[in-house]
């Protein structure tokens, strides 16, 4: 079944409340996090009606257009793994998987997971939201894929006229519209979805459950929740532990069962943040606030494609030692924004890069009389080109790569490089 919609923002008609409070919990905050640790909290939160995988973001939504116009996989190829595992635990307890494991093609990925279901001898629907190209303005171009009857699809339109015209590898962030269609409408198994934003991934589920309305105040709080859960362990502990900072540290033991956290969200917008009962890493309003500001350029106008959320007056308190209570977030009176944010692949030229070690007695003057030679010998063969070169020495000024100013305070602090290495005899195991 493929359906095609747009996206602009219309108020739902007679939205029908399922719950009084739904459980959202965080599977995954990034490309690269765990997949154990999201088994284990759908194995231990039996509340859990959502699992949200959120392993996209700009830097891996170009790497996966790069690779499939290369002729690999445009979605992530670890949605096998993944769902290998979450799958018989998530269809057994009847618990939903929304993931924008999707990325450049989310298609791709739903066919894989209804292969791997069929294997598993799982029935399951899985369903797509995603954006579709335009190849002429106002035309859209239509997949044929099949689903085989187990499958549902939203194809979501942006209606704005400057997105008429079909670029390749552009990728609009959506809101929670083309999600809330697809649980309203099929009822999945698991939601596989392109470029969305983050928060909009946990939000959705929250409106379908809670009869929320696109004008409903309640959204404010629903994107609280979804804030603060998007970024996974940051919340419960993950970037706050520092060593000797009189209020950040704690033993390294305690992060070894870090927890994922999970939100319950009522109907009339009351937020609880959790962890898993008895787990390690720390779940407190001082970890709630560090997420709250993190990438939020103005807590008064915290912009999403769902609406403008208004932080500043945001409280937590601590319920227990694994719960936290969130009030105060509502809309904003900032208008929601025309347009929505697009990611578009440009030309830029190839980027090179060499290092090379020394150890021992005065290594950071060999190190520094190595640039020295090299951008001399490179200057030399292309002039002007050293203006494009930032050298560093790792473990010294390496922040200079991003504080532009080699004088700054900034490019002066000294920033550790780990690196760890091994000899594996699997691939997968390295």
């Amino acid at each position: 079944m493929e359906e095609v919609q747009n996206c602009v923002m219309k108020l739902r008609s007679n939205p029908r409340r399922h719950r009084d409070k739904v459980y959202v919990g965080c599977g995954a905050g990034f490309g690269g996090d765990r997949l154990m640790a999201a088994y284990k909290l759908l194995q231990r939160v039996k509340e859990l009606n959502y699992l949200v995988l959120e392993c996209l973001a700009e830097r891996t939504l170009a790497d996966r257009y790069r690779i499939m116009v290369s002729g690999g996989k445009g979605y992530d190829p670890r949605v096998k793994e993944w769902m290998s595992l979450l799958l018989p635990l998530a269809f057994e307890r009847k618990v939903c998987i929304i993931t924008n494991m999707g990325a450049m093609d989310p298609l791709g990925a739903q066919k894989e997971v209804l292969n791997l279901a069929s294997v598993l001898g799982l029935e399951i629907t899985v369903a797509v939201a995603y954006e579709s190209s335009f190849e002429t303005q106002g035309s859209p171009v239509l997949s044929d894929e099949s689903t085989g009857g187990r499958g549902g699809f939203i194809m979501c339109h942006i209606l704005s006229y400057y997105l008429f015209f079909y670029v390749k590898g552009c990728s609009t962030y959506l809101g929670a519209a083309s999600i809330v269609h697809c649980l309203e409408n099929y009822k999945p198994h698991v939601v596989i979805t392109s470029r969305v934003a983050d928060a909009s991934l946990f939000l959705a589920p929250m409106i379908y459950e809670l009869g929320w309305n696109w004008n409903d105040t309640q959204l404010a709080q629903g994107t609280l929740a979804s804030h603060l859960l998007e970024c996974g362990c940051q919340l419960t502990g993950g970037y706050f532990m520092h060593p000797g900072d009189a209020y950040r540290d704690f033993p390294f033991e305690q992060l070894l069962d870090l927890s994922l956290p999970f939100a319950e969200v009522s109907c009339r917008g009351e937020v609880i943040v959790s962890k898993v009962d008895g787990s390690g890493g720390l779940l407190s309003p001082h970890t709630c606030a560090e997420q709250l500001l993190y990438e939020v350029g103005d807590p008064a106008n915290y912009i999403t494609p769902d609406m403008v959320v208004d932080f500043c007056n945001v409280q937590f308190h601590q319920i227990s030692k694994d719960k936290v209570s969130c009030d105060g977030a509502k809309p904003s009176n900032a208008c929601c924004p025309e347009k929505l944010l697009q990611l578009s692949p440009t030309e830029s030229g190839w980027k090179g890069w060499g290092e090379i070690s020394y150890g021992g007695h005065q290594c950071l003057k060999r190190a520094q009389a190595a640039e020295y030679l090299v951008r001399s010998w490179i200057g030399e063969r292309y002039p002007g080109i050293n203006e494009k070169i930032v050298s560093y020495v790792m473990g010294y000024d390496s922040l200079k790569a991003i504080g532009g100013d080699e004088d700054s305070y900034l490019a002066k602090q000294v920033l550790d490089h780990w690196t760890q290495e091994g000899n594996y005899s699997a691939k997968d195991a390295g």
